[in-house]
């Protein structure tokens, strides 16, 4: 994919799973960095000035179920902004575990002409035909991930159907045969606790006093319920495990079947039974059960405007018992910000102003104008930090001359080692700076690109906000994120951001308004 005379800007990537595989000194992190070196020397020999390691991305103790890891990220931004074009990995997996992962990666990476290489697959595409083997591997791994799931799904439904327990911890009042795999041998301690559950729950007719009344006697013993909670209650009331029932598929009601367990049942079933029609008899009761809660559309929106910190959906009884709901801190705010407001009134107000804006173009272009004002101010403070880098390191690379100049007149070795130390570490101080300056170029570039080819801004943005308002509304959550960057509440107004259009760049802040607000803080 690169041009094959340049010298290639190389990057490496290295993950371990788990703090304790971190830790060790002479493991897999160190084992990982070895290989990709002895490659790149190896390529270096057959093929002069190859390509040069600029950068080492470690995540350490990390899994690669996603994305979301902070060296991979760094990673990514650095193959943005052309630091690196070549990623080299040992292995795929410590890439990502998920193909749909991987292939997002890869479409990234050749978006921006970067180099994928993995040692212990032919994953290449560093040629055409690698390339092409790379895309075939990817298709055939995940055809035979599909299949071990398949098989895996087979094989645990069938010793479902013979009544055998899978995989996972055995319930409350059970513990694992260790001689008969899938089977469950009674604990005489634990079982009794489960019939008092059972017991307790016929006599006091409520989750919460059950509860309470198993809490208070167990909470401090070595019984199997450390956790105790209204759901584990629950859990252990509706679970036919303790009449010798094994469930199959119990969360797929089109798929629920029930047999015969190999296992010997704890409670009598008259006992269960009766338990069961209690639960359908209070199921209004179980409020803490329902699913018809409050939307809170907002929240991983709602920030504090004085300290910044995310603002949480909370609800609460006024005095004449009537439910509030609202955006408030975790804490009470460290800067003395507003402690937190009505949710059902912000709603309507940024939904009122989004619909306002959306179908308004001149009140659309006069935000327009004022959020290119304030980019405009942000550039001249990136270039002013530009200039002030520039002058810092020139300053270090003066620094540095005279450490080297030292280094040659003197003749004590005690000496030289401290200045060779300080020289080290006035090139990293160097390096940091260089990388800043990478960055805050990159920004400045982006931003340009932000005020500039915006013509049919307003058509693009007025679809994407009536797309909130039209059904189904299930997505209304995530249609907002698309179009709003975050919301800032100070003590008069609700500061709303707009986030850019095209959500293949990175989310970027384009402009701010400021709806009107005149709303009091919620009162709990």
């Amino acid at each position: 994919m690169n041009n094959i005379e340049s010298k290639r800007k190389i990057g490496f990537y290295i993950r371990v799973s788990t703090e304790r595989q971190a830790k060790v000194v002479e493991g897999s992190l160190k084992n990982q960095k070895q290989m990709l070196l002895a490659e790149v020397n190896k390529r270096n020999l057959l093929n002069k000035s190859w390509g040069e390691l600029i950068e080492v991305y470690v995540d350490e103790g990390i899994s690669g179920k996603d994305i979301n890891r902070p060296a991979f990220q760094k990673m990514l931004k650095d193959i943005e902004i052309e630091k690196i074009d070549t990623i080299m990995f040992t292995e795929l997996s410590r890439l990502s575990r998920s193909l749909k992962d991987f292939l997002n990666i890869f479409e990234f990476t050749q978006k921006y002409n970067c180099d994928l290489i993995c040692l212990k697959t032919d994953i290449d595409t560093t040629s055409p035909y690698k390339n092409l083997i790379t895309k075939i591997l990817m298709v055939f791994g995940e055809f035979e991930r599909e299949m071990t799931s398949q098989r895996t799904s087979i094989n645990a439904y069938e010793r479902s159907k013979r009544g055998l327990a899978n995989g996972g911890a055995a319930p409350l009042g059970y513990y694992r045969d260790k001689k008969k795999k899938g089977y469950l041998l009674i604990d005489k301690k634990e079982s009794g606790i489960v019939l008092e559950i059972f017991k307790t729950y016929i006599k006091e007719k409520s989750i919460q006093r059950t509860t309470e009344a198993i809490k208070s006697k167990y909470a401090d013993s070595n019984s199997g319920l450390k956790k105790i909670n209204k759901s584990r209650i629950y859990s252990i009331l509706t679970n036919k495990s303790y009449i010798g029932v094994r469930e199959i598929y119990k969360k797929d009601k089109s798929k629920y079947e029930e047999v015969k367990a190999v296992w010997n049942g704890i409670i009598d079933e008259k006992l269960f039974r009766r338990a069961e029609n209690l639960l359908k008899a209070n199921k209004e009761r179980l409020h803490w059960r329902n699913s018809g809660r409050f939307n809170y559309l907002l929240s991983g929106l709602m920030m504090c405007g004085k300290c910044g910190e995310k603002l949480q959906g909370k609800c609460a009884y006024s005095r004449i018992n009537k439910k509030h709901y609202y955006y408030s801190h975790k804490n009470t705010c460290k800067d003395s910000g507003i402690s937190g407001i009505d949710a059902e009134v912000t709603h309507k107000l940024v939904f009122d102003w989004l619909d306002e804006i959306s179908n308004n173009g001149d009140r659309f272009n006069q935000l327009k104008t004022e959020g290119k004002i304030r980019i405009r101010k942000k550039i001249d403070f990136l270039n002013t930090a530009i200039e002030k880098l520039k002058a810092e390191k020139k300053a270090l690379v003066k620094e540095i001359e005279a450490r080297l100049n030292e280094l040659t007149n003197t003749k004590s070795e005690i000496v030289k080692n401290t200045i060779e130390e300080s020289i080290i570490k006035l090139n990293q101080s160097k390096k940091d700076i260089e990388d800043k300056n990478i960055y805050i170029r990159h920004e400045i570039d982006r931003l340009e690109k932000l005020i500039q080819g915006d013509n049919n801004l307003f058509g693009e943005y007025s679809d994407r906000i009536k797309s909130i308002f039209r059904p189904p509304n299930n997505g209304t959550k995530d249609k907002l994120r698309e179009v709003i960057s975050y919301i800032k509440l100070d003590d008069k107004n609700v500061n709303i951001a707009l986030s850019a259009v095209n959500l293949k760049e990175p989310v970027s802040e384009l402009f701010v308004s400021t709806p009107r607000a005149g709303l009091e803080p919620a009162t709990r």
